[in-house]
């Protein structure tokens, strides 16, 4: 026997043996698959829960009935689709339990699930659960906000009108009504941006302005600023005044 004819010999005990595996599989009964989801209460990322919970399970077409155990205790038994059943932590004792589930079809055959460790706990501890889940996300949320505030307080002191008013052009404030540049930086709402006036220092929801407003608003802006002009003017004149009659006999 030469060398080619032993190995095209091995690789034809090596394919049936593939397909008899492959006939096993397809021949085995299908699996049923346990699954828990919670109705209400606390279910966190853990394996701790508390509150109302819901078991229901996954197999073939022809599944005619499902018993539900908990620690080998009978629970409950479901001879209609979809199969499930809710219970309560609370009317259990504390502590770790597991869950599984047996299977009946039409044709006789019996399956059995995965199963399901979860660890009871009471309503106090869920509370706290909750507490140490939340807060984080809290305390983390009024970071990013005051983050946001400064940086729009810093970027709104550099938001004056002065002759420009970028891409998303200005708004008119509504406390002062003078113009400034809206920023990207303000958070988009609604309503409008949430921006902070760099002239009057208030806070407001703005849109953007329409041209005639917005040159009605550099009107008023340009006159503020001459009248303030001269009252300094007429101010000094006077301070001279008063400087030069302290030499006059």
């Amino acid at each position: 026997m030469n060398g080619k004819s032993v190995k095209s010999r091995a690789l034809l005990v090596a394919g049936l043996f593939m397909l008899a595996l492959t006939q096993t599989a397809f021949a085995q009964e299908p699996a049923l698959a346990l699954n828990i989801s919670r109705v209400f209460g606390y279910g966190g990322l853990d394996d701790k829960i508390e509150g109302l919970f819901s078991l229901h399970t996954d197999g073939p077409d022809d599944l005619v009935r499902v018993v539900f155990f908990m620690d080998d205790n009978l629970l409950a038994a479901d001879t209609e689709p979809p199969f499930e059943l809710q219970f309560s932590t609370n009317d259990y004792a504390l502590g770790e339990h597991r869950f599984y589930a047996l299977g009946s079809t039409a044709a006789g055959a019996e399956l059995h699930s995965n199963e399901i460790v979860r660890v009871f706990i009471t309503k106090e501890e869920s509370g706290q659960q909750v507490i140490g889940l939340v807060l984080p996300l809290l305390a983390g949320v009024a970071a990013v906000v005051t983050i946001m505030l400064l940086v729009m307080t810093l970027l709104g002191r550099k938001a004056s009108f002065n002759g420009g008013y970028g891409r998303l052009g200005g708004a008119v404030c509504p406390q002062c009504g003078l113009p400034y540049a809206l920023s990207f930086w303000a958070p988009s709402l609604v309503a409008g941006r949430l921006q902070r006036c760099p002239r009057c220092g208030k806070w407001a929801l703005v849109r953007r302005a329409r041209p005639e407003d917005l040159a009605a608003a550099e009107a008023r802006w340009r006159g503020d600023a001459g009248a303030q002009e001269t009252g300094e003017g007429q101010a000094e004149r006077a301070r001279r005044q008063i400087d030069d009659s302290r030499y006059v006999d």
